[in-house]
């Protein structure tokens, strides 16, 4: 005897329903707290070997943090060639942090300097120049200022650097010598860290050549900013498109809402289940929003837009379609899932993690969430209120 699904919309508490979605948003908001970043995001070291290995990515991995003692590398191992990412090391990233601080101080020293220089040359013919006289003595306490904290965030950076055995001696004759100073040290540090680097992995894998990239703290900081305005922009277009097509609110929002609700429950599951954010669960998250808005815009120009049957039995032809997509893009990915964690592929690993997590989220948040707002929407506008 073949299964039949309930229609679950008939005579049901379709609140309830919604709250069920609801739910799974605090949820993941929660647990999205302890997401971490991969290093494209937080900074760290690429390196790609040319090798004729016969070692898995497993053991390459493994064999890394014995011998660098750098935790979780990603390995990934093609024809010939072996990727590798390293997350940031704290020392260097503090020390580049500080750096950066002295740099912009030094460059507002500089810059008071400047003005300082002009505003007495104005007092030199103009004694009596009150403008020039406050303005002066603002450059003047303005520079006092960066001196100081040039000198301070030098400081630190040779401090930090002490594990490198660098010296903390710091040319202090001028603001500029000491970033110069800094500078010198840091490179120093870098150069050091990167010997260490090649030096452990041609332990474990032998290698005819390589080349080593740093991604910087800055680096990171920007590749951060634009993916979060990408997603940002690709909601704002979305909400746009659904409201023109739909030129209702509740249906607007419905849409949008299902497609937030996947991303923050896909969110909380890669913190579940140590999936780091980076360049390549950013691509996963932008794939399953793309998913989320088609099966949600379908749903509700179903229910809305046909005439055919009740309501009710629209949602309920249009579950039976969708359920039908969405296993079918689960299982896919779930493959592709279990074959990565085998294979050691951390970019399938991050894609095919965020998107099985989040169709999954998307089962209750299409079907209990979405659906019932627009059947609730229908019946509040069928009575009249």
């Amino acid at each position: 005897m073949a299964f039949t699904l309930p229609n679950i919309y008939h005579n049901r508490n379709l609140k309830i329903f919604v709250a069920i979605p609801v739910v799974m948003m605090i949820i993941g908001l929660y647990l999205s707290r302890g997401i971490t970043l991969d290093s494209t995001l937080s900074g760290g070291q690429s390196i790609t070997l040319q090798t004729n290995t016969t070692l898995s990515a497993s053991q390459i991995a493994s064999g890394i943090t014995q011998t660098t003692h750098v935790l979780n590398p990603s390995v990934t191992v093609s024809s010939g060639q072996v990727s590798i990412t390293l997350a940031a090391n704290k020392t260097l990233s503090d020390a580049e942090s500080y750096l950066i601080a002295a740099d912009q101080y030094e460059a507002n020293y500089t810059s008071a300097l400047v003005n300082t220089t002009n505003y007495q040359l104005i007092l030199k013919s103009d004694p009596a120049n009150q403008t020039a006289q406050t303005l002066l003595a603002q450059s003047m306490a303005v520079g006092n200022s960066s001196a100081a904290a040039t000198a301070r965030y030098s400081g630190l950076v040779m401090s930090s650097l002490a594990p490198f055995g660098i010296p903390a001696s710091l040319n202090a004759s001028s603001p500029t010598a000491m970033v110069a100073s800094a500078q010198s040290a840091y490179s120093n540090a870098s150069s050091s860290y990167k010997q260490m680097i090649i030096s452990g992995i041609s332990k474990v894998v032998p290698f005819s050549s390589y080349s080593y990239q740093d991604i910087t703290v800055l680096q990171s900081t920007f590749f951060l900013h634009e993916l979060e305005t990408i997603i940002i922009a690709a909601f704002i277009l979305i909400s746009i498109v659904v409201f023109v097509i739909f030129r209702s609110v509740v249906p607007s929002f419905a849409v949008v809402f299902g497609a937030a609700n996947d991303m923050v429950v896909a969110l909380g599951a890669m913190a579940l289940f140590g999936i780091p954010l980076g360049v390549a669960s950013i691509g996963g998250l932008l794939m399953l929003l793309g998913y989320s808005i088609d099966t949600d815009v379908l749903t509700a120009v179903r229910i809305l837009k046909r005439r055919e049957g009740t309501a009710e039995e629209r949602a309920y032809g249009s579950m039976k379609t969708g359920l039908t997509m969405t296993a079918t893009a689960i299982v896919s990915f779930a493959v592709l899932f279990a074959v990565s964690l085998i294979a050691y592929v951390p970019t399938y690993y991050e894609i095919s993690g965020v998107v099985l997590f989040g169709l999954i989220g998307d089962l209750f948040t299409t079907w209990l969430g979405n659906a019932s707002l627009i059947l609730l929407y229908v019946k509040r506008k069928e009575s009249g209120r």
